[in-house]
């Protein structure tokens, strides 16, 4: 899933719904994964919501989240990949790696949804 240059390259999510999630299936991810420990979410601002879902998208559509486990980061976006718009996930970064440590920066852009993050 990495390209030459090391960055994590996206792949269609299995599994996942075929539209964005609410908030309250997001928090839902906690319960859903054994492994996990918090959820974030990327808050976006509604030219992007309206880009990806059309005219009036719900308030709370979330496009971006990152599952906290104990041992690392999972993130997943709904996004244009390949001929649709469909979940991705561009793999699981390790916490204590160079990676983790990009991982926790990006999440300063995030809001923890729900969960006990060691970040916080």
């Amino acid at each position: 899933m990495s390209d030459t240059d090391g960055r994590m390259q996206p792949e269609p999510a299995d599994d996942w719904p075929e539209g964005p999630l609410s908030e309250a299936d997001a928090r839902d991810l906690l319960f859903d994964r054994e492994a996990a420990v918090a959820v974030w979410v990327l808050d976006h601002d509604d030219a992007t919501r309206t880009a990806l879902l059309g005219p009036n998208p719900p308030e709370d559509a979330v496009l971006d989240v990152v599952v906290e486990t104990a041992d690392g980061f999972e993130m997943y976006s709904y996004t244009h990949h390949d001929t649709a718009t469909q979940w991705v996930t561009y793999g699981t970064e390790e916490k204590g790696t160079d990676e983790g440590a990009t991982m926790r920066d990006t999440l300063a852009s995030y809001r923890l949804l729900t969960g006990d993050s060691d970040l916080e």
